[in-house]
């Protein structure tokens, strides 16, 4: 399939993306889209730009795929989704610039709080999250966007931060800080959290 004929945003269920067999759409923003896939029983995440590099919107699509494999690589942890595959499709040099993460199922922690959840929970909850960012901050990464559509929580409590496209890191050839969501989730800032009183429920 040539770079012309292929168009993220006209694939549908069973169609076929970098050797991977399209389920469902994920998530989409103004610069990518994301799916899961699956190949031999197996499910990932594969989220790819919406322009291919050589459009005039490519390059500036391409940086926030660029931040997140940068980050991705640079950070292991249990509540951080692994980076499997950086690449392009489906031509490998002119093609669109997608990558293949650990697939991640859940609820965002705005919708679980509205379900209702407990002040035990939410503190477990956080002390996950905690280390996952002292882990970040060892390496010298800021998430960039530490907000709740961004916290996902798996259907066995564990917390999963997503999305690294505003991450940032000594030395990063594409900084954020041009963007206006860019300073969400510093490092170097306190994080707020909603007062808990024990044996309460935490609802909206």
């Amino acid at each position: 399939m040539s770079t012309s004929r292929f168009e993220p945003l006209s694939v549908q269920p069973a169609d076929e993306v970098a050797g991977w067999r399209v389920l469902r759409l994920w998530r989409r923003d103004a610069f990518s889209i994301i799916w899961v896939v699956e190949r031999v029983g197996e499910r990932r995440l594969l989220r790819m730009a919406l322009h291919p590099p050589g459009s005039p919107e490519g390059p500036r699509m391409e940086r926030f795929l660029e931040r997140e494999v940068g980050a991705l690589q640079r950070v292991r942890h249990p509540c951080i989704p692994r980076l499997h595959e950086d690449g392009r499709w489906p031509d490998p040099v002119h093609g669109f610039r997608y990558l293949l993460m650990d697939h991640v199922e859940g609820v965002d922690l705005m919708v679980a709080r509205r379900r209702g959840i407990t002040a035990r929970r939410v503190v477990t909850i956080f002390s996950q999250l905690a280390r996952a960012i002292d882990a970040m901050r060892r390496e010298g990464v800021n998430h960039g966007s530490i907000r709740t559509e961004n916290i996902l929580l798996r259907a066995d409590d564990q917390p999963m931060l997503v999305d690294f496209s505003l991450a940032d890191w000594p030395g990063n050839p594409f900084p954020p800080g041009a963007y206006p969501l860019a300073g969400y989730g510093r490092l170097d800032e306190p994080f707020q959290l909603i007062p808990i009183i024990p044996g309460k429920r935490f609802l909206s």
